[in-house]
C-alpha cells in the first residue's frame, strides 16, 4: 500500500473518486504479495498519474494516449491508472474478466481500512462474489461475452489456473471451448506473454495438457500438434510425440524439485526449458522414414531445432530466446550418444562442450528428462540410473573444463611473438588448438603450451 495516502491527497484535492481495483484485492485476499496496483479513477487520470509520479519521484509512462492508461513505476512498484468504465465503480467492475478480478477498494477509506484489520473484506466493493469464487478457488467468466470482448481471456482463464491452483467451473469452460478459435485474433506478443506465464508456473505438464485435451487451444495457435498426436510410434517408443514431449516436461518439473539440478539452471531459462521439452522431438514429423521394416527419425534433433524457430518466432518469442530453445533441442541427444559411445574420448566430450556453448546443464537436464519420460513410459529401466549419474558426470567434467579453459596459457600476440607468425586465421586456429589442449589436460602450464605448438607447427 506504498504512496497510496499521497494518491489519496491528491484525489481528494481535484474531488475525485478513485479505486484500488482487480489484480492487487485478489491477491490481497490470498495473502499474496503484489507489487503491481491497478487504479480506476473518475476523471483526470493523466494529470492524476503525473502528478502522483512527481510526488513520489517514480516514472511516468503512457500505455495507452487513446484509451487515457498510464503506468507510474517506483522501484519494483507498478501503479496502472485508467478512468472507470461505465458511469460508476460496479459499471467498471461488470467490463472485468472474471469475478475473482472484479472487486474494488476505495482509495478514500484507505485508513479505515487499515484500521478495521479484522473487517477489511467488508470495505471491499464485491458487486459479483470474487470473495466467495476466491475462497471456494473457483476462476468464473464475468458474462456471456467475456470471451469475445478480448480473447486473450481464454488463455488468460488457464493462466490464473496455473499460477493460483484454482478450478475453472463448468459454465466457463463450456465459453472457453465455444470461444477458443477465437484465440487466433489476438497479438502474437499478448500470446507469448501468457504461454510464458503458464510455463512458468508450477504443473505446467498438466496445464498443457488442460489447454489443450479440454479446448485445443495450444494446437489452435500451433497446429503442428496434431501431427505430434498422431505420429512418433517406434522400436524406443510405444507413444506418440505429443504423449512422450508431455511426459518430458512433467519430468523437468520432477527434476527441478532436486535442489542439485535447480541450482544449475537460471530462473529466466525456466519456462524455455519447458518448452524445449514440449517441443524436443517436432523434427520427426519431418525425418520418419522406414528402413528394413523399422521406423527411424534419423536427424530429428537437427531438423527440429531447424523447425522450431519459425514457430517460436510466429508467437514472438525473441530472438535470444528462439537461440536457446533451438541450442536445446539441437543438442539433447548428444550426452546420452556420448553415454552410450564405444570408445568415449576427452576430445569427444569437449566438442560437445564448445558446441553446448554454455548450456551443458540445460541440455543435460533436458536430456535427462527425455531419457526419463522414454523409459518410464515403456518400462525400460534398466540403465537409467546410470544415465542420470553420468549427465550429472558431464556437467560436473565440464566445470571442470570451464576452470582449466579460463586463461589460455598462451595469447594471439605470444604466438607472434614466440613463433614469428603473421596476425591472420592460423593464429585463432592455434590458440582453438591450445584451448582444447588445455581443457583435455594435456598441458598445463606455459612452456608444455610452447611445446605443443612447436610440435604442430614444425
Amino acid at each position: 500500500m506504498q504512496f497510496l495516502d499521497e494518491l489519496n491527497d491528491i484525489l481528494k484535492k481535484h474531488n475525485l473518486r478513485g479505486y484500488i481495483v482487480g489484480g492487487f484485492v485478489r491477491d490481497y485476499l490470498l495473502n499474496k504479495e503484489s507489487h503491481d496496483i491497478d487504479i480506476a479513477i473518475s476523471n483526470e487520470v493523466e494529470e492524476i498519474a503525473k502528478e502522483f509520479a512527481d510526488n513520489i519521484n517514480g516514472s511516468f509512462v503512457v500505455l495507452d494516449d487513446y484509451y487515457d492508461i498510464y503506468r507510474v513505476v517506483y522501484d519494483d512498484m507498478i501503479y496502472d491508472f485508467t478512468p472507470i468504465a461505465g458511469g460508476s465503480i460496479q459499471d467498471d467492475l461488470f467490463y472485468r474478466d472474471f469475478t475473482i478480478n472484479a472487486m474494488a477498494i476505495p482509495i478514500t477509506d484507505i485508513d479505515l481500512w487499515r484500521l478495521h484489520k479484522d473487517n477489511r473484506s467488508a470495505r471491499i466493493i464485491d458487486p459479483l462474489g470474487g470473495e466467495s469464487d476466491i475462497k471456494y478457488k473457483i476462476i468464473r467468466a464475468m458474462s456471456g461475452s467475456t470471451f469475445k470482448k478480448d480473447p486473450l481471456r481464454l488463455l488468460r482463464a488457464i493462466r490464473f489456473k496455473a499460477q493460483l491452483g484454482f478450478n475453472i467451473e463448468p459454465d466457463t469452460e463450456y465459453l472457453i471451448r465455444k470461444e477458443a478459435k477465437r484465440i487466433k485474433s489476438v497479438a502474437s506478443e499478448r500470446i507469448h506473454d501468457e504461454l510464458m506465464k503458464i510455463a512458468r508456473a508450477d504443473n505446467a505438464a498438466d496445464n498443457f495438457t488442460y489447454l489443450e485435451d479440454e479446448f485445443s487451444l495450444l494446437s489452435i495457435l500451433i497446429p503442428q500438434i496434431e501431427q505430434m498426436k498422431i505420429i512418433g510410434e517406434c522400436k524406443y517408443h510405444l507413444e506418440d510425440v505429443w504423449t512422450h514431449s508431455l511426459y518430458t516436461v512433467e519430468q523437468v518439473e520432477a527434476l527441478l524439485e532436486d535442489a542439485y539440478w535447480f541450482t544449475k539452471i537460471t530462473k529466466e531459462h525456466l519456462p524455455l526449458i519447458k518448452f524445449a521439452a514440449l517441443f524436443h522431438d517436432i523434427g520427426k514429423l519431418l525425418t520418419e522414414e522406414v528402413i528394413d521394416g523399422e521406423v527411424h527419425f534419423y536427424g530429428h534433433d537437427k531438423e527440429g531445432a531447424d523447425y522450431i524457430e519459425s514457430i517460436l518466432s510466429e508467437l514472438s518469442f525473441n530472438n535470444r530466446q528462439i537461440f536457446y530453445v533451438k541450442r536445446l533441442i539441437r543438442y539433447h541427444m548428444r550426452p546420452l550418444a556420448l553415454y552410450y559411445a564405444e570408445n568415449l574420448t576427452a576430445k569427444g566430450k569437449y566438442r560437445f562442450f564448445k558446441a553446448a556453448e554454455g548450456w551443458v546443464a540445460d541440455i543435460c537436464l533436458l536430456a535427462a528428462a527425455d531419457t526419463l519420460s522414454t523409459k518410464l513410459l515403456n518400462d525400460r529401466t534398466e540403465d537409467l540410473f546410470d544415465n542420470l549419474r553420468f549427465l550429472r558426470e558431464l556437467i560436473e567434467e565440464n566445470h571442470q573444463v570451464e576452470e582449466r579453459t579460463s586463461q589460455l596459457l598462451l595469447d594471439g600476440n605470444d604466438l607472434i611473438e614466440i613463433f614469428s607468425l603473421d596476425e591472420g586465421p592460423e593464429i585463432g586456429k592455434l590458440l582453438a588448438k591450445i584451448e582444447a589442449a588445455q581443457a583435455q589436460g594435456k598441458i598445463n602450464n606455459r612452456q608444455e603450451a610452447i611445446d605443443y605448438i612447436k610440435n604442430i607447427i614444425k
